[in-house]
């Protein structure tokens, strides 16, 4: 750890103020705005040379600007110009600008820049968001740079580790991490895709035979077959490996409380907090499946 990273403001001392000031942001806090729009601007700008050779100058790559604007829906007028000059190159910047600012969700327009060509360079987006402690930060998608929710080192590479390794439960996996910490978070979408994922591994090891098993079946399965066991030299009477599996998996199951419709009593969506334990609960339980970690006692 550099000493940049570790300095922090004079005053902020205690244990309390250290991690308020750590804390990650997320949206765009009033101390990244400037820095971010800087970075939109440039994203959007390509050099066009004048006639004669004398020259460049900064102007809007129109092209790009329509397609994002189109697709993020965002109403921008008509910027496509008819000759090469300072003058309309900073009127259409300037007018492009005031038009993205305007959105509502701008991270978008950050996210869509790094996906599709954006003329500024992601590594000076990345600093700006980790000097601003955002809780966003430059990573991949889908195959295309993008922005994805900052979580520890060590839960990424556990996770990736698991998802290429795991087969089609793995490709579910990933496709629940990015409902989860892609920019458009969808908390059930992600719930429901970690369910999936158990199921792919969990139901080709339990009950192989049964070609309409859910999760629960499998559940069912293992708690009435009662022999399921984690390679554990010893282990402790009041948490048998069994126990603690059949508990991951009721509290995974069980925890989706969106799943069905028409239940006034039910708490509405599953929120991030809630999704974010059911994927990480089904990292966890389709790599014990997956690499035959789980066996029985027979």
């Amino acid at each position: 750890m550099t000493e940049e990273q570790t300095w922090r403001p004079l005053g902020v001392d205690t244990d309390e103020e250290i991690a308020e000031y750590d804390a990650l942001h997320d949206g765009v806090p009033g101390w990244m705005a400037n820095a971010m729009w800087a970075w939109v601007r440039q994203g959007i700008t390509v050099r066009r040379s004048y006639r004669d050779g004398s020259g460049s100058v900064a102007m809007l790559d129109s092209a790009l600007a329509e397609r994002m604007c189109q697709t993020l829906r965002i109403p921008l007028p008509t910027l496509r110009a008819v000759e090469v000059s300072l003058d309309m190159g900073n009127r259409h910047l300037t007018a492009a600008m005031a038009a993205l600012q305007e959105h509502p969700h701008p991270l978008q327009i950050v996210d869509y820049l790094l996906a599709h060509g954006g003329h500024a360079k992601a590594e000076e987006l990345a600093e700006v968001l980790r000097h601003s402690r955002s809780a966003w930060e430059v990573g991949e998608r889908a195959g295309r740079p993008g922005l994805t929710r900052r979580v520890p080192a060590g839960v990424q590479v556990a996770a990736d580790s698991v998802m290429q390794r795991a087969g089609r439960a793995g490709t579910r996996l990933a496709k629940a991490w990015e409902a989860l910490y892609g920019i458009e978070s969808n908390p059930s979408a992600a719930y429901r895709l970690a369910i999936l994922a158990v199921e792919d591994a969990g139901v080709a090891v339990v009950s192989p035979k049964n070609e309409k098993a859910t999760l629960g079946t499998v559940l069912r399965d293992i708690e009435q077959q009662g022999d399921w066991r984690l390679p554990m030299a010893r282990e402790h009477e009041g948490a048998p490996s069994r126990e603690v599996l059949v508990g991951m998996m009721r509290l995974l199951w069980h925890g989706q409380h969106d799943r069905h419709g028409g239940q006034p009593s039910s708490p509405g969506d599953v929120s991030f907090e809630e999704a974010s334990v059911a994927v990480s609960l089904a990292i966890t339980l389709v790599q014990w499946f997956a690499t035959g970690l789980l066996s029985r006692d027979r």
